[in-house]
């Protein structure tokens, strides 16, 4: 099956109906021609579907666009299959060399299908004979559509249905026409076989776009938009699993010699000597099977083909098998009407798949007037109905035996039916009371109350509530919707906090709860749910009472991949029923790490080798583990180390810290700020307040690195965080902000982040941090006992433990805080120390740390830029060496403690040491990748060093470092020259007078590369420049190997003062923004096409900047070239002669001069339009408010008094930096639109 090609057609197909429908509804409602009775239907379907804003028909036309969306497929799908009529419905006769549909043709020439009635094909003739085609073939769907409601009313609407009004236009389109698309993307398999899957997959496809128009909006989940969010096509072979381990074994247990066992390919075998709890069913006809979220319907297609070859095997007739199995056994329920439609369709089609004549014996009996009782596939869907309070006096007394005291919590339920669905509860006895109400009213024995309930919505609710009542079913199998508690709309976490209690966290847990009161005693059923549910101390009281009270049966545990690149699966089937005491479930477990994403069919073959990932675990182990984590692969020594050990919580309190509920307008990467307005030493809130300052160090988390780093974050906590405490909602009065654990803040502790990318990594902070909520923390009272958390929480034993506790992305602190610990008595501190030193080193090695005191290929007094650069590789590849030492007896050390050492993987590769300077680790090859070499690695270290060195140099050509002291020098807003001059005596080289670095390629003494070459000068000295510079251009050059190329290490550039001017104007303003998290401190002032660029530092900056950049730099740029385009003119004129030879010549002085004068051109219109008024407008900038507020400031020259300019003053040439100011300015933007704005 081509999924890309369903993909395309359905994406396209939505967008183009939509389009289609809101202009047909308009033009209907419009149309003085149209009946009051068709405009009276019209009207009310939009006024029924309207949204709130907008268009006001959008929401009847997306109605009509689905509802024909799942008519031409169904249609397609039949005349594929040879049961639509006589002629093809949608299809082209074959070979008729025409687009028009078979049935269209045949009409044309007084052939009609028996479907169409005398009267229509009167009319149909005479409108093909007024050449109006599309309405006869409309005439003719209708008649088709009102002969296959008979049989199929889920589907195909009655002649008078409102959706009928307004068919799409391009029906008959020689061009576009969504039908002929449906046509091409629908047909027969290489066997010649239709497969119903691929209604499945149109429909997920058909309502992606929505969903993702929902997820991106962000907005809470209600009855208009849970439907498309939840929605996900469930893998067939996963199908298989859950249905073949469930209805299956229910009958293998009856029939354990069965043939069938044979063909179930993923049944899973039980551990010998178990005692069955689960049913055993003998009779298909016994089996009520369900799913509650049945989507499209393919769990219970795949049931179909189980249950007729049960029926088979015990001797049923065929002819009797499919309606017994629509009718008696298969039943499913939908918040979606789209999916209850297609879901009815798909089981239909299944009964004709087995047996050719089954819609003709119904269709036959309809149309003699046979009362069959045929009401269609036992699917409804669940939509909100308003019924009427009833006394309990009426409820006994239609009732007759009485219903339970649950009906006027089901009828106040019901009216919310929409969102809650499946979850909604119902008493026996409830369908036939509604439908008892539904007969009195309609036999005039009741009164229908003004505004009341009708007959028809009784009997509505009647339905829901049939398919819905407690203990109906055998077997439940579904892939429920997922859904996590903070996307509930209010109605829902009302419901579920009321009813679901234990299962509130997540839609899918509230379905688990669910099955246990809509299956029958010992039943079984099963599910695909994400796998959080099995770990997360979140979930902590719904798994105690799901294991308390289901006896786990098998699970599947998928890892990653089923769902795209998603957040893992877990299949499952239960018996419903407490587990004996030594009851064994069986588990397997498909992947090795959780974070890789393999294809459907990967896993499905791991799947079949049976051997592969297999545990048999007792249920009752679960009961070991604090808060019954499913951890079916822990070894008898690790459950012995729980019962033995004490939850680290206990030992040292775990806590999560600030939620700020604005971290842009309170967060800032630490250089992003003034220093003056910063403390980063304060011991204790109270220094911290006494300081006066705004900014404190943050940990905010951050990606895996161990013992120490990520320390790029700073708070504003001025005044005891005066504004972060005092953020409320402007709505409702209430604290958006969530300052807890306070009393934690600016105190040492270990710490991670809360996303892993599957290996955990902790670090030690000082007590200089505040901490945030994805920065969770443990705090101890001892240097001692936090040497003791880094050193065990950063090993492989607790990497081991951790996987089973939390084997999601995230790491959430109730995992963390049920790791066992052991008493160790003597514990040796150094390792520990040792490696906080090093990988401190190692973070302070880099300018954005704020302990950075200069480049560390500095060190030894090299004259040769290659002898430093090599000094600093071996340096950096031996301390890796030492850290990968380190790290692996400290695995050692822990897997002796625990008694696990043949249990876990105690080296480390050196590709996992992450050092920031470590290459195995910063330039691990990319999965699929070929392995580096030792020379590319080699390689790959120099090039990040070149750019760091040019980095630095640029910096202390700005003053922010200096040759002759460490560390940064100018951070102040508005730093100036004397400013530097009091803080570094005597300099070997003083900054830029003015803080502004041209880059030109040269055009001015302090261009950008010529500064570059004068801090070389004086580090490295000058006789050796010209190599250092040759060298240093050869490591810019360097391009990785990839899957496809080899590596090639870098030739020396042809032209090296060449080669590093291109790499200031083209590069160095997109790695700046890189290196330093997209809140880069040099901007550079470029026009469009990059030929004037001017470097400017943040830190320096005042409203006369801008002006400076005119007056010293543009302007006299376009006056040189003014003066070269001159010369080449007079050039040109002395060039004699009218030969061919001076033609040429003069020719090619006219197109230099034409290069130079667009040249002028670009440059002296971006002095015009942006800096010339940029620098007239004086923009302040107030560093508090962080880079991207500031740089669009400066960018787009805002005043609240003047538009803002035409294009960006900044970055205009630079791909990356533009890129990164859109993004700014889309973000702000949603800022103002959110009344959000804080910045000056």
């Amino acid at each position: 099956m081509n999924t890309s090609a369903l993909e395309s057609l359905a994406s396209a197909s939505r967008e183009r109906l939509i389009e289609m429908s809101v202009a047909a509804i308009e033009r209907r409602m419009a149309d003085p021609l149209l009946s009051d009775a068709d405009r009276s239907r019209l009207t009310q379907a939009v006024d029924k579907h309207a949204e709130a804003g907008g268009n006001r028909v959008l929401g009847a036309a997306k109605v009509v666009a689905y509802s024909w969306f799942n008519r031409l497929t169904a249609l397609r799908y039949m005349d594929a299959m040879g049961i639509s009529g006589d002629y093809g419905v949608v299809t082209p006769a074959e070979g008729s060399g025409t687009g028009v549909p078979e049935c269209v043709q045949r009409a044309r020439g007084g052939d009609f299908d028996p479907h169409v009635g005398e009267d229509a094909r009167a009319r149909a003739a005479q409108l093909l004979f007024d050449n109006r085609d599309l309405d006869a073939y409309v005439l003719l769907l209708r008649e088709y559509f009102a002969s296959w409601h008979q049989v199929m009313p889920g589907m195909f609407p009655e002649a008078d249905d409102w959706t009928n009004l307004v068919p799409p236009a391009d029906l008959l389109s020689a061009g576009e026409s969504v039908r002929a698309d449906i046509v091409a993307a629908i047909g027969p398999d290489e066997s010649g076989r239709m497969d119903v899957e691929v209604i499945g997959w149109l429909y997920q496809f058909y309502i992606a776009a929505r969903k993702k128009e929902i997820n991106d909006a962000g907005v809470k989940i209600d009855k208009n938009t849970l439907a498309p969010v939840t929605q996900l096509f469930t893998p067939h072979w996963v199908v298989r699993y859950l249905v073949e381990n469930t209805l299956g074994m229910q009958w293998l247990r009856a029939h354990p010699d069965s043939a069938l066992r044979e063909q179930f390919e993923y049944l899973v075998t039980p551990a010998e000597g178990q005692e069955d709890q689960g049913l055993a069913i003998a009779n298909p006809k016994d089996f009520r099977v369900i799913d509650p979220a049945c989507g499209s319907g393919h769990m219970l297609t795949y049931a179909f083909d189980v249950l007729w070859d049960m029926y088979a095997e015990a001797g049923y007739p065929t002819r009797r098998i499919a309606r017994l199995i629509l009718e008696k056994n298969l039943h499913g329920a939908d918040v979606d009407g789209r999916a209850a439609q297609l879901a009815s369709f798909a089981l239909t089609m299944k009964a004709v798949e087995h047996d050719a004549r089954f819609l003709e014996r119904i269709e036959r009996e309809s149309q003699r007037g046979v009362e069959t009782s045929w009401r269609g596939p036992r699917i409804v869907h669940v939509e909100s109905v308003k019924l009427d309070e009833l006394s309990p006096a009426e409820i006994t007394d239609a009732s007759g035996e009485g219903v339970s005291l649950g009906v006027s919590q089901l009828i106040e339920q019901l009216r919310n039916a929409d969102t809650y669905g499946s979850l909604i509860r119902v008493p026996e006895g409830a369908s036939g009371l509604f439908r008892e109400i539904a007969r009195r009213i309609e036999a005039g024995e009741r009164q229908q109350l003004l505004g009341g309930a009708d007959s028809e919505e009784w009997l509505r609710a009647a339905d829901i509530c049939e398919i819905l009542e407690d203990g109906r079913y055998t077997t439940l199998i579904a892939n429920p919707p997922y859904l996590g508690r903070q996307k509930f709309g209010n109605a829902l976490k009302q419901f579920m906090g009321k009813f679901y209690s234990v299962a509130k966290d997540d839609l899918y847990s509230g379905f688990m709860v669910r099955t246990r009161y809509l299956t029958a005693d010992r039943g079984s059923w099963g599910m695909i749910v994400l796998p959080g549910w099995m770990s997360l101390s979140s979930f902590e009281k719904f798994r105690i009472d799901l294991l308390d009270h289901q006896c786990l049966e098998t699970m599947v545990h998928f890892g990653r991949g089923l769902f795209g690149s998603d957040f893992g699966s877990v299949g499952f089937t239960f018996c419903n029923c407490a587990a004996l005491d030594d009851h064994v479930s069986v588990f397997r477990r498909l992947f090795e790490r959780h974070v890789e994403v393999r294809s459907i069919d990967v896993i499905r073959r791991l799947f079949l080798n049976a051997e592969y990932g297999r545990y048999e675990t007792k249920q009752s182990v679960f009961d070991l583990i604090p808060g019954k984590p499913i951890v079916y692969w822990a070894s008898q020594q690790m459950l012995k180390t729980f019962s033995v050990g004490t939850p680290l919580g206990e030992i040292a309190p775990a806590k999560q810290g600030l939620a700020t509920a604005d971290n842009e307008r309170f967060l800032r990467q630490w250089f992003e700020v003034s220093a003056d307005r910063s403390d980063m030493w304060a011991r204790d809130r109270e220094d911290a307040l006494a300081s006066g300052a705004r900014w404190f160090p943050y940990n905010k988390g951050g990606q895996f690195r161990r013992w120490w780093g990520n320390q790029d974050y700073v708070v504003n906590w001025e005044e005891d965080g005066r504004e972060i405490q005092s953020l409320v909602d402007p709505k409702t009065g209430k604290q958006r902000s969530r300052p807890q654990n306070i009393d934690c803040y600016f105190r040492p502790c270990v710490s991670w982040s809360n996303v892993s990318s599957g290996i955990p990594s902790f670090r030690y902070f000082t007590e200089q941090f505040m901490f945030d909520q994805k920065g969770e923390a443990f705090f101890a009272e001892s240097k001692r006992d936090i040497g003791y958390l880094l050193t065990l929480l950063n090993s492989t034993i607790a990497a081991y433990f951790l996987k089973m506790l939390s084997p999601t992305v995230s790491l959430n602190i109730g995992e963390i805080m049920n790791v066992p610990a052991l008493s160790v008595g003597q514990y040796d501190e150094d390792v520990c120390h040792q490696l906080i030193d090093i990988f401190r080193a190692d973070w302070d090695s880099r300018e954005t740390s704020w302990d950075f005191a200069r480049p560390p290929y500095l060190r030894g007094g090299h004259s040769l830029l290659q002898d430093a650069f090599d000094d600093w590789y071996r340096r950096s590849c031996e301390t890796a060496e030492e850290a990968q030492r380190l790290e692996t007896e400290n695995n050692r050390y822990w897997a002796d403690v625990y008694g696990l050492a043949d249990e876990v993987e105690v080296d480390v590769p050196l590709s996992r040491v992450s050092l920031t300077y470590n290459p195995r680790f910063a330039f691990a090859p990319t999965k699929g990748s070929l392995e580096r070499s030792e020379e590319e690695y080699r390689w790959l270290h120099y090039q990040r060093s070149a750019r760091e060195l040019i980095s630095w140099a640029i910096g202390v050509t700005m003053g922010r470092y200096s040759v002759d002291v460490p560390g940064i020098v100018l951070a102040d807003q508005a730093s100036s020259l004397d400013d530097f001059r009091a803080r570094v005596d005597e300099s070997r080289l003083e900054p830029d007078d003015d803080g502004i670095i041209p880059v030109t390629g040269g055009a001015f003494d302090d261009d950008a590369s010529r500064r570059v070459k004068a801090v070389l000068r004086v580090v490295f000295g000058a006789s050796d420049l010209g190599d250092n510079i040759e060298f240093l251009t050869r490591c810019l050059s360097v391009k990785p190997g990839s899957s496809t190329a080899e590596f090639v290490p870098p030739v020396i550039p042809a032209d090296s003062e060449r080669a590093l001017e291109d790499y200031m104007a083209k590069s160095f303003a997109a790695d700046h923004q890189k290196d330093y998290s997209g809140r880069p401190v040099y901007w550079s002032l470029e026009s469009p096409k990059g030929t004037f660029r001017a470097l400017i530092y943040l830190h320096r900056y005042t409203p006369d900047t801008v002006g400076q950049v005119l007056t010293k730099y543009a302007a006299p740029f376009v006056d040189r070239l003014k003066a070269e385009s001159e010369a080449v003119g007079r050039e040109r004129d002395a060039v004699t002669g009218d030969d061919r030879k001076s033609d040429r010549e003069r020719a090619r002085f006219d197109k230099r001069r034409a290069e130079i004068d667009a040249t002028i051109a670009e440059v002296q219109g971006y002095i015009d339009s942006v800096l010339q008024p940029l620098a007239q407008r004086r923009i302040h900038l107030d560093l508090d408010d962080g880079v991207r507020i500031n740089r669009l400031k400066l960018a787009y020259g805002w005043r609240s008094d003047l538009a803002d300019l035409p294009q960006p003053a900044i970055g205009d040439a630079t791909t990356d930096v533009k890129k990164g100011i859109a993004t700014d300015l889309k973000w702000v933007r949603g800022e103002i639109k959110k009344n959000n704005v804080w910045w000056s």
